[in-house]
């Protein structure tokens, strides 16, 4: 086994719709909150954790792959050839059984642009806030009572700068293996952006496009084939 290769890929993530992505509700006052948005602890600014991207460009692609668990856990095999597990990782065990070497694809945190800080920053000033809160209603189906809730939000129209890297692993095949399994890579990225990202996507929540650049090169995401 030799690392023959890292594809490092980049771009940008922007918002079509309000983004949420849950915070620390710990500090809930009454009246307040009850969705805060993940943030930065030290700047305060909405970020898209590396974890949310990879998690459900997983979730995506184990979906169009077939490969969804039965119980809906996280698709895990000691397969030496799965694209699932070499691309996104396996369980301790199944990876010793597999002997396929490390997870292939590294997701980054994404964070805001600066064009974004500043328009951020100028919505905090006029409104005294830098997102939004959508309010929506659970209708009891009998009695027609409303339970309202609350969602906050990063406005449409802010982007995020986010950056991964694959592995090209030459495992005896001239790293031939890994690279057909980037292609995976691109069709789960296409997969994210026909979704979505954050919570409610099903109720217009997370609607992205994406800019990619994979060594430099632009990336046309919509023209890929699923």
């Amino acid at each position: 086994m030799r690392l023959k290769n890292v594809k490092q890929m980049n771009g940008k993530i922007i918002l079509l719709s309000g983004m949420a992505i849950g915070g620390n509700s710990a500090t809930i006052e009454i009246g307040g909150n009850d969705n805060p948005i993940i943030r930065n602890p030290f700047n305060k600014e909405p970020y898209i954790p590396g974890s949310s991207i990879k998690g459900k460009m997983r979730s995506l692609t184990e979906w169009s792959t077939g490969k969804i668990d039965e119980g809906g856990k996280v698709h895990s095999c000691h397969n030496f050839n799965c694209s699932v597990c070499n691309i996104f990782g396996r369980s301790a065990n199944d990876s010793k059984e597999a002997l396929s070497g490390p997870t292939r694809l590294i997701v980054r945190d994404a964070y805001l642009t600066e064009d974004s800080k500043i328009n951020l920053k100028r919505l905090r000033e006029t409104t005294g806030n830098d997102t939004e809160m959508k309010y929506e209603n659970n209708i009891n189906r009998v009695t027609s009572a409303a339970m309202p809730r609350n969602l906050e939000r990063v406005p449409a129209g802010i982007e995020f700068e986010f950056n991964m890297s694959y592995k090209i692993f030459d495992m005896g095949d001239n790293g031939q293996a890994d690279e057909k399994n980037f292609e995976q890579v691109l069709k789960g990225l296409k997969l994210l952006s026909l979704d979505g990202i954050g919570g409610g996507v099903s109720r217009g929540n997370g609607h992205i496009r994406l800019e990619v650049e994979v060594d430099n090169e632009v990336v046309d995401i919509e023209n890929i084939s699923i």
